[in-house]
């Protein structure tokens, strides 16, 4: 068995992540595709879901001070914290697509990252031993 399966899984789905974007930006799918910016936001809550479970919980930083269900309560924070961070940095470095429509992007971005995370935190719980 891998010794930090939750790290190992969350740097292969930012791989992927990587790949699927560069691919998206070279053959312009976020303008094609409607879809394709939440596909990338839930890939990007997913992979920050087991990595944050691998911060939390895996590497001992707050496995004996919080039970399992505060560590993944607390990194779904996490999760959601940083989605609200990237966007920030989309709006002022002007990496949004429409100003008419950007709360609705944002709200689309955030709910995509919510979803990814809700499902690492869901697949991961199963492979984690309470303290």
């Amino acid at each position: 068995m891998r010794k930090y399966p939750l790290l190992y899984t969350a740097f292969g789905l930012v791989v992927l992540l990587v790949v699927v974007h560069f691919i998206a930006a070279a053959f312009y799918f976020y303008w094609i595709f409607w879809w394709f910016d939440n596909l990338s936001h839930f890939l990007a809550g997913f992979s920050l879901g087991f990595f944050s479970l691998y911060i939390f919980y895996e590497s001992g930083l707050l496995r004996d001070k919080l039970s399992l269900p505060q560590i993944i309560f607390l990194s779904f924070i996490f999760v959601m914290l940083l989605g609200g961070v990237w966007e920030v940095f989309e709006y002022i470095n002007d990496l949004t697509q429409s100003t008419e429509e950007y709360s609705l992007d944002v709200i689309h971005d955030l709910l995509s990252d919510a979803l990814g995370a809700i499902l690492a935190l869901l697949v991961a719980k199963r492979f984690l031993k309470p303290v």
